[in-house]
């Protein structure tokens, strides 16, 4: 709310440096300067939030969106750089190595057996049994 409130006296602030400059030579009387300064002062700030609407967001949003898949993928690079630094310490010590699997894998999930119900779902109708 107070970035909006800046950004539009920022706006606003523009358009009387413009007006100052430009505006004196409009020949009608104050309520048509009141019009023209209202609507160009709107007309920029709608401009502006056009432009970064349709222009601007979609290259923050591609640049955070990259950040995080460069992330992603830096971290799973990082985690594989362990893993082979962990078997190579392992094979200098003799050691094996085995990945154990984990308590509940891809092949090993658990199962629920669904249980008949004692109750009706009569109770949810007008009408009682």
């Amino acid at each position: 709310m107070i970035m909006a409130i800046l950004f539009v006296g920022a706006v606003s602030g523009v358009n009387v440096l413009a007006y100052a400059e430009y505006g004196i030579s409009f020949p009608y009387g104050a309520e048509a300067h009141a019009v023209l300064f209202g609507i160009s002062t709107i007309g920029a700030i709608l401009m502006v939030k056009v432009l970064f609407d349709v222009f601007i967001s979609d290259y923050i949003e591609d640049f955070l969106l990259r950040r995080a898949i460069d992330g992603y993928w830096g971290r799973k690079q990082r985690e594989e750089e362990n893993k082979r630094r962990v078997k190579e310490s392992l094979k200098q010590f003799n050691t094996n190595y085995a990945v154990t699997p984990a308590l509940y894998g891809d092949q090993n999930l658990p199962t629920i057996k669904a249980e008949e119900q004692g109750v009706s779902p009569s109770f949810l109708t007008i009408e009682n049994q």
